[in-house]
């Protein structure tokens, strides 16, 4: 019996996941409709793939086809507001206007015209109906196309390959050993995976990660295999927070509720109504534990092995959170029974601050110019220094800071040296702002430095240069660490336009491919469709979730979106404000290039965000399609998506925050399409800054590429680069740069 969300995980890294399937090469009808029906879908199979669709039973069959129809939604309502909506309805705010007073004026006087079964009189001579699949005025649909959508139109297929129990073992083990953050589809590949593999003797590299095993093991009432997964006071904090929040980042209160309240400042809601949504959020994040919950906190606490004074360091930058869990988990009272002598301790300590920080040590000599101190100091927390390492420069002067780091540097991660890499250029630039992405996700533009204007600009020029050697070196040294893979590589030239994946915390699930940000979607055809759906599962409501573009030129910008449905080189689908019952709906974008070229157009900016109070709703998926033929868009429904035409897709999580989401970047005159992920807290695409996306991209563009690593990888370990896969002991392509924690194994 083929699993279907194991199956799921294997799409994620394109390839089809079928044990205990006996191979054969005898072609079977049913085989040859089951590829048919993935081909339609946007898919094709490699011939160890096929054979194995040729041992499949029908019933594990349809649940391949199932599961490729889940993920790409085409059982989801896709219809649109305006019907066949490529020829423009010449809709003006005049006719909304006219609308809005006849339906103020309607019961004083009788007004010609249709009453819709939403209760609006749309006056004559206003909007044309019969171009409309809903209401024009209140974006209400009264017309569905549950599993309407169109097939086959795409020229270019993924290639599914096949996967055993090996593989997806390794897949695992790439997860739970990856040296970077897992974004947000490796974390749901790994929870998936986490309930149906293995949870012994696992070898865990980042924190993060670590929880979502302990969640694991507490859910299987392992309580003492989750307790030897701590190792400091806030890994317990993190997960007792993940498990209360769904967040893996320690959000403080405060800011949840801040983000909160700025989500909920939109769409028209009185103050009073702002708050009550406040209120709400309060409540929610209020503890309140029984008492097997305090006592197996409790007793992960008493057993930590770290130095207790490293513990109440580790506790302090949380202080105030930890004085609610405290109290919440009613700790000190364990702390008074027998057995619990180290809780004691560390409680009574933490109460009355008897220890000193780290952090606070340094910053008193930075305050007195002691710069030998500092880099003391600096120096017995390699990770630390790192992370200050270029403010310390502009303090101390770069020579001797660079020295010193420069001892230590091989103790430092690589993959705080590709930041640092990636940010020289930029943080050692008076003229240029940087972006910054906080742990709420919304990225903001900095400043540069105040101590940039004391130095010339030969001399910032030399720090980009020291920064970059240091880098260049350490990496070298960490290759030479590392075994060879083999004496012949080959590395795919599109890898040197990919971004290593490092500080890129994604909160979107790709469920057809993963993709790393940064990527380039190369665009052959004339015209790029954009598409938003949301509302899955979801009841009928006002749900008002918009899709628009931003057209950059040299000397112009313009917007596509609800406001402003036809410019020269975007139409616009109609704005939809009402959701109806579990199917969702849909909006969509059709860019013309020809046109956009026609005008000027430097560049054109993909963005989603949510119109109502709120963020955006978890299972929306947006996305862009292409075609080398023109792509259909339907008479009666407006239906516009076919899955075989899809370049790329991502979908929302409940652990997203933000108001907003940039989601790519054409580049009109290259031809090309940046997938980045960019949220922001703005109602509408207007308040999106072009500065903090230039920053962002220019971000991106400075990054060490894949291909530069695996260059310097070759150079230290004496390695040849061959130019066919074929010649290599080890091919790295397209496809496994494909998987994140793959590539994070370079690392």
């Amino acid at each position: 019996m083929i699993n279907k969300d194991l199956l799921i995980v294997s799409l994620r890294q394109r390839a089809l996941y079928l044990p205990g399937v006996e191979p054969q090469r005898e072609a079977r009808p049913r085989t040859l409709q089951l590829v048919v029906e993935l081909r339609q879908l946007g898919f094709s199979v490699s011939e160890p793939l096929l054979h194995a669709l040729n041992g499949l039973s029908d019933e594990d069959g349809q649940t391949v086809v199932d599961a490729l129809n889940d993920v790409m939604g085409t059982r989801l309502n896709w219809a649109s507001l305006v019907r066949g909506w490529l020829v423009p309805t010449g809709e003006t705010v005049w006719d909304h206007f006219l609308t809005l007073v006849a339906n103020v004026l309607k019961s004083e006087m009788q007004i010609p015209g249709t009453t819709l079964p939403c209760g609006h009189l749309i006056p004559e001579g206003t909007f044309q109906l019969e171009r409309y699949t809903g209401c024009p005025f209140c974006g209400t649909p009264f017309q569905t196309a549950p599993g309407e959508v169109y097939r086959g139109q795409g020229s270019k297929l993924r290639l599914l390959t096949l996967w055993d129990d090996h593989d997806l073992e390794r897949h695992y083990q790439a997860l739970l050993t990856s040296k970077t953050p897992l974004d947000a589809t490796q974390r749901a590949s790994l929870v998936t995976l986490l309930a149906h593999m293995p949870t012994a003797d696992l070898d865990i590299a980042m924190k993060e990660t670590r929880i979502l095993v302990v969640d694991a093991l507490v859910g299987l009432q392992r309580d003492d295999d989750a307790a030897r997964l701590f190792a400091s006071p806030a890994d317990v904090l993190r997960y007792l927070w993940f498990r209360h929040t769904g967040k893996l980042q320690l959000l403080r209160p405060a800011t949840l509720l801040n983000i909160e309240r700025k989500n909920q400042r939109y769409g028209g809601h009185k103050a009073e109504d702002i708050e009550q949504k406040v209120g709400e959020r309060r409540r929610q994040l209020r503890l309140s534990y029984g008492r097997p919950w305090c006592r197996r906190v409790a007793r992960w606490l008493n057993g930590l092995t770290m130095p207790l004074d490293a513990q109440l360091e580790a506790m302090h930058p949380q202080r105030e959170m930890w004085v609610r869990f405290v109290r919440a988990l009613r700790l000190a009272e364990f702390a008074r029974k027998p057995g619990y002598e180290q809780l004691r301790t560390l409680l009574d300590r933490f109460y009355r601050q008897d220890y000193r920080v780290f952090q606070g040590r340094v910053d008193m000599r930075r305050r007195a110019g002691d710069a030998d101190a500092v880099l003391a100091l600096l120096s017995q927390r390699p990770g630390l220094f790192a992370r200050c390492l270029f403010s310390t420069m502009l303090t101390f002067g770069p020579d001797r800071v660079v020295a010193a780091f420069r001892d230590v540097v091989g103790q430092v991660q690589p993959r705080l040296l590709v930041s640092l890499a990636t940010t020289a250029d930029l943080y050692f630039d008076r003229r240029q702002k940087r972006v910054a992405r906080p742990l709420s996700g919304v990225m903001h533009p900095v400043d540069p430095h105040p101590l940039l204007v004391h130095y010339t600009d030969d001399e910032l020029d030399r720090m980009k240069r020291l920064v970059s050697e240091l880098y260049l070196e350490a990496m070298r040294r960490h290759f030479q660490q590392t075994e060879p893979v083999g004496r012949r590589i080959y590395i795919d030239p599109e890898l040197d336009h990919i971004p290593v994946s490092v500080g890129d915390r994604s909160a979107t699930v790709q469920d057809i491919s993963a993709t790393l940000q940064g990527q380039r979607f190369p665009v052959s055809s004339d015209s790029v469709r954009l598409f938003l759906q949301w509302g899955r599962d979801l009841p009928a409501q006002h749900l008002d979730m918009d899709l628009s573009c931003h057209i950059l030129g040299d000397d112009f910008s313009e917007v596509c979106a609800y406001f402003s449905l036809n410019v020269k080189g975007a139409k616009h689908s109609g704005d939809i404000q009402q959701i109806p019952d579990l199917v969702g709906t849909a909006e969509y974008i059709e860019l013309s290039l020809p046109e956009l070229i026609e005008r000027g157009a430097r560049r054109v900016v993909f963005t989603c965000n949510a119109f109502t109070a709120g963020a955006l709703q978890p299972n929306l998926m947006v996305g862009w399609m292409s075609a080398e033929q023109p792509m259909s868009v339907s008479n009666e429904t407006g239906v516009a998506y076919d899955p075989s035409t899809v370049d790329h897709m991502v979908r929302i999580t409940e652990s997203n925050l933000s108001k907003g989401l940039i989601f790519g970047v054409l580049d009109v005159p290259g031809r090309y399409i940046t997938w980045l992920e960019m949220p922001f807290d703005g109602q509408t695409v207007l308040s999106i800054s072009p500065e903090t996306i230039d920053a962002y991209l220019r971000r991106l563009e400075r990054k060490p590429t894949i291909g530069q690593v695996l260059r310097i990888m070759a150079d230290a370990q004496h390695l040849t680069i061959v130019d066919q896969p074929a010649q290599a002991d080890r091919a790295y392509d397209l496809l496994w740069a494909q998987d994140a924690a793959e590539v994070s194994r370079l690392l």
